[in-house]
């Protein structure tokens, strides 16, 4: 690295292979930043004579990306998850209790009497019996017996809890609307299993975190993210408890809070509590936003609880789980709305979708027609209307993951931002096809039809910690349909491999659609004069090398707001 004179305000990075993310300028070679903003872009010799008195740094020929955003993801459950016991990848439920008894021998601190060992990641899909496992498949084993287990599965839709947490339960409802409580069928004994709503009958009596655990959690997941590039996060579902947390760091402690934060507010029972949030804008340099909330519709498909038009074809006494009653959306909506807020919901299954594409349209309907009085309007006028309010509200449908091919085409004449995951269509596709059935499927984790239906931003994510962090395995799902062995159900030209994005449509998925999508494309999302100096360098040209080498892209550093965060390679740069 060769430097100039110095300066304590900002400097050229020069000497790069630089995408920018924007249309106007898509690959530049040189930028200048100065108190934490990109101020200048373009040409590196022009540059460096423009801004003498600064210090240069020569990338030599190194890659560099905008900071990378994940536009659906849970951060505290990532911080959770990283002091958890680790389930993901387990084949079996003999080695999810190898895997608990192994936590439980290094962590000699654990309280008995008062602790709870919670795990993530479990997938029956990856076990051959396929089948929900029971609280009896803990405590057969002796050492497991003595202690309170709660494991969620990977999807964060179903919770498995043994014998001592049951028995916590001081009473349990015979049903639970918007979820299942997992009973034996012969006995009617819990088994330990609750999906959706369900599980709020365990994460309420669940001992809450100190503000230093939610410290912890807070540093784990950061750390993680700067590891991949990654410096925003679309909180999806966030406490009005975890948003006060979020605000005293933030004013207290920024340090400890570098990302930028769209959180949006959880809402679980779909109603209306605006009055008790207040709209945060940019808080801290770009930390915190609060401008969104969370509604939820179904459950996942990995644990049948997404909600189908018709029953699962791999089990038709199933047809997945509505959270709440969808007629008493459109006043709910319509109230967000005028509060000001952004409405994000959950949907999987192609029933949930349906429900709030027709409850978004009522939503803006009714909005339309208060805002006209009297005056009346063609059906033509209303619908011009509805298209710009749509544009201008940017309602999104998180998952957007099973549709019908009608429904696309609604989603792009409504203006509707789809929020997807790519690695939920690769982790899924090996038994997809044959839950949903081969007529279902065509309408399912469809990228490239909801794109030519006309949507304004495809925003990309990983939902972690349902996927891994690295942002790297989304780019490379989305562009090839593959498994990181080159191979898919359909072979090695990916799985519906016509519904493939191109690099250009993922890096700005993972870039500026995400933050269209947050309404921070004016001040992220790209490397653009104006916006926040973030960035990363990475050791490979994601751009152009062939597409296998993709996954194992490594990030060099990570610059937040100008600063380094994570990386040695700016070690001696000081802003």
């Amino acid at each position: 690295m060769n430097y100039s004179s110095e300066s304590p305000h900002g400097y050229i990075v020069h000497n790069a292979n630089i995408y920018t993310s924007d249309d106007t300028l898509p690959k530049i070679e040189s930028f200048v930043v100065m108190n934490g903003k990109f101020v200048d872009v373009g040409n590196g010799i022009d540059l460096m004579k423009k801004w003498i008195d600064l210090k240069s740094i020569d990338l030599q020929g190194h890659t560099i990306l905008p900071g990378l955003i994940d536009a659906h993801a849970h951060l505290m459950y990532l911080g959770n998850s990283l002091l958890s016991v680790n389930l993901v990848g387990a084949k079996s439920v003999e080695e999810v209790r190898e895997r608990i008894r192994d936590y439980i021998n290094s962590h000699p601190e654990i309280n008995v009497t008062t602790d709870w060992i919670t795990g993530w990641g479990w997938d029956q899909t990856q076990w051959t019996s396929k089948s929900f496992p029971t609280f009896e498949d803990l405590d057969c084993d002796p050492i497991i017996k003595k202690y309170s287990i709660s494991l969620t599965r990977i999807d964060g839709h179903a919770l498995l809890v043994n014998k001592n947490i049951l028995n916590k339960l001081k009473k349990v409802p015979k049903t639970v609307d918007g979820g299942e409580i997992g009973r034996n069928k012969e006995t009617n004994e819990l088994t330990g299993i609750f999906v959706d709503n369900a599980m709020q009958l365990i994460t309420e009596i669940m001992p809450l975190p100190s503000e230093q655990s939610l410290l912890q959690k807070l540093r784990l997941a950061i750390s993680k993210m700067h590891s991949f590039g990654l410096i925003g996060v679309h909180d999806a579902g966030v406490s009005l408890d975890l948003l006060k947390f979020y605000k005293k760091i933030v004013n207290e402690q920024p340090e400890e809070f570098n990302i930028r934060s769209y959180a949006m507010v959880e809402s679980l029972d779909n109603t209306y509590f605006g009055d008790n949030v207040e709209i945060i804008e940019g808080l801290s340099d770009g930390r915190l936003t609060v401008r969104s909330v969370k509604f939820f519709m179904d459950g996942a498909l990995g644990s049948w609880g997404a909600a189908l038009l018709e029953p699962y074809s791999d089990d038709p006494t199933k047809q997945g789980l509505l959270i709440s009653d969808p007629t008493l959306l459109p006043p709910t909506i319509k109230k967000w709305m005028d509060k000001g807020f952004q409405v994000n919901t959950h949907c999987i299954g192609d029933k949930a979708n349906q429900l709030i594409i027709d409850a978004y349209e009522k939503a803006f309907q009714d909005y339309v027609l208060s805002q006209n009085g009297d005056k009346k309007l063609t059906e033509q006028e209303i619908n011009d209307e509805i298209k710009k309010l749509a544009e201008k509200v940017r309602f999104r449908i998180e998952h957007a993951q099973i549709l019908t091919l009608e429904d696309i085409e609604r989603v792009g004449k409504l203006n509707i931002i789809p929020s997807m995951q790519p690695t939920h269509a690769t982790s899924d596709m090996a038994y997809a096809e044959q839950r949903l059935g081969s007529k279902r499927i065509k309408g399912a984790y469809a990228w490239r039809s909801l794109i030519e239906a006309g949507v304004k931003a495809f925003p990309l994510s990983s939902d972690f910690p349902v996927e891994p962090v690295n942002p790297f395995l989304g780019f490379y799902a989305a562009i090839t349909r593959k498994w990181i062995d080159g191979q898919s159900p359909h072979g090695e030209n990916g799985w519906f491999p016509s519904q493939k994005l191109t690099r250009q449509e993922a890096l700005k998925g993972f870039t500026i659609d995400a933050a269209y999508a947050a309404f921070d494309e004016a001040i992220m999302g790209s490397i653009s004069i104006g916006k926040y100096a973030d960035f990363i360098v990475i050791d490979r040209d994601i751009m152009e090398v062939p597409e296998s080498q993709i996954v194992d892209t490594q990030v060099i550093a990570t610059v937040f707001g100008g600063k380094v965060v994570f990386g040695d390679l700016f070690k001696d740069l000081i802003i």
